[in-house]
């Protein structure tokens, strides 16, 4: 049995321990997944540019672990994939969340330290706007796009989020979900045209 193959089984059967009403699943689960889920965190962050001025992968994944962990008191997702797309949407949550704590009104990123006051003067510290004549990725953009990729039909979400959020291959995807490779070729290609359609064929940041 290969490391995927393994890994997936293993994770099959915390999830079955889970549903069994195992006081130490939640936490086995998350450990057995940890690594995948701080890749999976690494992976969205890049997906929000702005927020890595200021935070890093491992802040990102403190916040959405936890938040993973308490979600798991209430909701049992039955499949892997289901477990991981639980992980995803409470990384994009926490990652939203920062995008709106820095770059709204009042946020860091929106109005941040450019100097003190000079010298023999009294006046406060003075915060400049953030310049807007540049062209990162925007938050609105990338929140936007992460809105419509819940919005997708339930096999396309499922197949888009575990090649482009938890980055398996098409045939570890294939796999997971019990489907052919070809038919994953398919989910996929119309996940991305109908984002494609949906974002008016601009990608978040051009």
């Amino acid at each position: 049995m290969d490391s995927t193959a393994s890994h997936t089984a293993q994770l099959q059967n915390w999830l079955a321990l889970l549903k069994q009403g195992d006081e130490d699943a939640r936490q086995r689960l998350i450990e057995h997944a940890c690594e995948r889920l701080r890749l999976l965190t690494r992976k969205m962050l890049r997906g929000f540019p702005r927020v890595c001025r200021w935070e890093e992968t491992d802040d990102i994944f403190v916040e959405a672990v936890t938040k993973l962990h308490r979600s798991l008191k209430t909701v049992q997702p039955e499949t892997p994939q289901e477990f991981y797309r639980l992980g995803a949407t409470q990384i994009r949550r926490v990652l939203i969340d920062m995008a709106r704590r820095y770059y709204g009104p009042e946020g860091l990123g929106a109005n941040y330290l450019s100097a003190g006051p000079g010298p023999g003067t009294d006046r406060p510290p003075r915060y400049e706007q953030e310049d807007r004549g540049a062209k990162p990725s925007t938050v609105l953009e990338w929140s936007d796009f992460h809105r419509k990729v819940e919005s997708l039909p339930d096999d396309e979400r499922e197949v888009f989020g575990l090649l482009w959020y938890v980055g398996l291959n098409q045939i570890e995807a294939a796999d997971a979900l019990g489907i052919s490779e070809r038919t994953l070729r398919r989910r996929w290609q119309q996940a991305r045209l109908r984002l494609y359609e949906a974002m008016d064929g601009q990608p978040p940041g051009e």
